[in-house]
């Protein structure tokens, strides 16, 4: 979780002294979908999920057309982590459907979150807009942004329900825009393979074994390598959501040993519902309320072959 939120989030884009106020909220968005492509930077950010709190020196540099990253946790047990040549023309799926529409379209992102600039704060020092995100519907969650004035680059991310409540939150408390030239290759880097994922055919969906019968509008399934039976990954330019398909497991006295529930983990919730019949069970996972997750899981089906 923490890793989507410091490598794909950071949202930023190099601008000549953009004046943010005269911009709508759907222009800032675009700009920061651009994120950590065009920006060197060293960080210490915050990631709160629930009670808990961890710290991270976060560097990022672009190199030759690379990007170079490192993430390095500052308290308890986690795992340092480098990843280095991400191709910077790399194209993500949610950064693109955002971009596919603008405010006015009856169709695409912008019909299903308001996307509004709220006003002026601070955030490590540096003075930020900020943008709220709020969803059309009951099948999304909002979030609420803060922008840096001068770079664009993504200061703080709330992630909050449908009653204002926060669930995540990831903020800088301190940023360096000024690493020099001799800097820009992390040493010790390790080489991470990323895979693009592209927009796929809805109707794509009817060829596999299983499908949900059910998915909240706006939602796109997105095309992936690997095992198409067995996973299918859907976004609607902000939230994700994954759906798990597995064989259904028995106890010695042939009972189900799946028992349908959900959990919740800061924004991120899974829910599980056993399918007997077809001796399979599903696992719906993302950043989406509890009745989405639920409401996918309950709605598979299996072709009849």
């Amino acid at each position: 979780m923490i890793v989507r939120l410091a490598f794909t989030a950071l949202a930023a884009i190099l601008v000549s002294a953009p004046v943010f106020s005269l911009e709508s909220g759907s222009e800032l968005l675009n700009k920061m979908t651009h994120s950590h492509r065009e920006l060197n930077y060293r960080a210490i950010v915050t990631y709160q999920l629930g009670e808990q709190l961890s710290s991270y020196r976060i560097t990022h540099t672009v190199h030759d057309g690379k990007e170079f990253e490192a993430l390095e946790s500052l308290d308890g047990n986690h795992q340092d982590l480098v990843h280095h040549g991400h191709d910077v023309n790399c194209v993500h799926p949610g950064p693109q459907l955002i971009r596919l529409f603008n405010a006015d379209d009856e169709q695409g992102f912008y019909r299903y979150y308001d996307v509004d600039v709220e006003g002026e704060g601070r955030v490590a020092g540096r003075d930020a807009v900020i943008l709220s995100i709020k969803p059309r519907d009951v099948y999304r969650l909002g979030y609420k942004l803060s922008l840096d004035s001068e770079t664009g680059l993504l200061l703080r991310s709330d992630i909050v329900n449908q009653q204002g409540k926060v669930l995540e939150r990831f903020q800088y408390v301190m940023l360096d825009l000024n690493i020099p030239d001799n800097e820009l290759i992390v040493d010790g880097a390790i080489e991470v393979q990323h895979k693009d994922v592209a927009v796929n055919d809805p109707a794509a969906m009817h060829i596999r074994v299983w499908r949900p019968d059910w998915i909240p509008a706006g939602f796109t399934p997105l095309k992936e390598a690997g095992d198409g039976n067995a996973a299918m990954t859907y976004t609607d330019g902000l939230a994700v959501m994954s759906v798990f398909v597995e064989p259904l497991l028995t106890t010695d006295s042939g009972a189900v040993a799946v028992t349908e529930g959900g959990m919740r983990r800061g924004a991120s919730v899974s829910y599980t519902v056993a399918f007997p019949e077809s001796g399979m069970f599903a696992t719906v996972v993302g950043e989406v309320p509890m009745l989405t997750a639920k409401q996918v899981a309950k709605s598979l089906s299996w072709d009849q072959r």
